[in-house]
């Protein structure tokens, strides 16, 4: 894809993990833009890389997609289409970003109608965004990450099984936290490192309910199906920490039982459901490194299943009582020596 001068266009530039970010678009699309990448975490700015090229662009039809695209990955929003070094990324109302990672480039034709539904132009730009970052040694995980007694956690499952839940409990007991859903894992040196996307909790009504701190002294109501975003940092002080390493996976499940329990399950098995809440990059070496990458995670982790009871809903502190119980139990102790 051929490019246009950008010199019509607004520029404004945003830090994602350290990186900067140059976005180039018209004032009306500036806005809803600036929402997206100002709900992700800044990190401390890397002053020598090459910061990211984005152009975007309202258009009333389509853009014409170029023959010989091959399709690579269909998400519920984006499609993912490959030609040579380029990636497209395609909405079903025909809003097309493409993407050239080796030059960290990227112009977006975005439809009039797309401005209205936040949702699919943020799947849009985030699908692009990601994509690049993995280029980069930064892979996206869909999970939680916490400290607390000199141990990080990461807490991972599909959306639902209550991982936002379960980062607000720990965190009320004391515990930090780098992000309740959304993650960067990289690679230092033998290590992995997992870094916020997002910082802000996602909470519903019944989040709400469940822990009133929340709210305050003000009347929250959340309507059915929807979230709102809530710094969690200011209803406790210095929870939020910017990374940390994992030492421990949690994989939770919630259960009609009366009693949770915390058990471990196999490395091999963690693994496969790790890889369930990623999307590996459409560039097979990328992709081998994201592998080697979550590889890495799972080896150097002890691993546990949450059945999450009614217990655990009743009381959260039950949670941090299973906890301790197996971080204080020999054997594990053992495997961390």
């Amino acid at each position: 894809m051929k490019k246009k001068g950008v010199h019509s266009l607004k520029k404004s530039s945003y830090v994602v993990q350290g990186l900067v970010v140059d976005v180039f678009c018209k004032n009306n699309l500036n806005s809803i833009i600036s929402t997206y990448f100002n709900r992700l975490y800044s990190g401390e700015k890397c002053s020598d890389a090459k910061p990211l090229e984005f152009e975007f662009y309202i258009t009333e039809k389509p853009y014409p997609i170029p023959s010989g695209l091959v399709q690579v990955v269909k998400s519920p929003f984006v499609t993912y289409y490959r030609k040579g070094k380029e990636i497209y990324f395609i909405s079903e109302d025909g809003s097309t970003v493409c993407l050239n990672p080796t030059t960290r480039s990227a112009k977006g034709f975005i439809r009039k109608e797309i401005l209205n539904n936040s949702l699919v132009l943020y799947s849009l730009i985030g699908a692009c965004l990601l994509e690049n970052l993995k280029y980069l040694g930064l892979y996206f995980l869909h999970s939680a990450a916490l400290y607390g007694n000199g141990i990080g956690y990461l807490v991972s499952g599909d959306g639902g099984c209550g991982k936002t839940t379960i980062s607000i409990s720990l965190v009320r007991e004391g515990f930090k936290y780098v992000s309740d859903d959304s993650l960067l894992i990289e690679e230092i040196g033998e290590e992995i490192n997992v870094y916020p996307l997002y910082t802000n909790f996602h909470i519903d009504q019944n989040l709400a309910e469940c822990f009133p701190e929340i709210a305050g002294d003000k009347c929250l109501l959340i309507p059915e199906g929807s979230k709102v975003s809530v710094d969690i940092s200011k209803i406790f002080p210095d929870s939020f920490i910017p990374h940390l390493r994992p030492d421990i996976i949690i994989t939770p499940k919630i259960t009609s039982d009366e009693k949770s329990q915390l058990y471990p399950i196999s490395q091999l098995e963690v693994y496969r459901r790790l890889l369930k809440q990623t999307l590996l990059a459409v560039d097979k070496e990328v992709s081998k490194n994201q592998l080697n990458a979550l590889e890495k995670l799972v080896k150097q982790t002890t691993c546990f299943e949450l059945l999450s009871g009614k217990d655990i809903h009743k009381d959260p502190k039950r949670l941090v009582s299973l906890i301790r119980e197996v971080t204080n139990d020999e054997n594990y102790k053992k495997t961390k020596l």
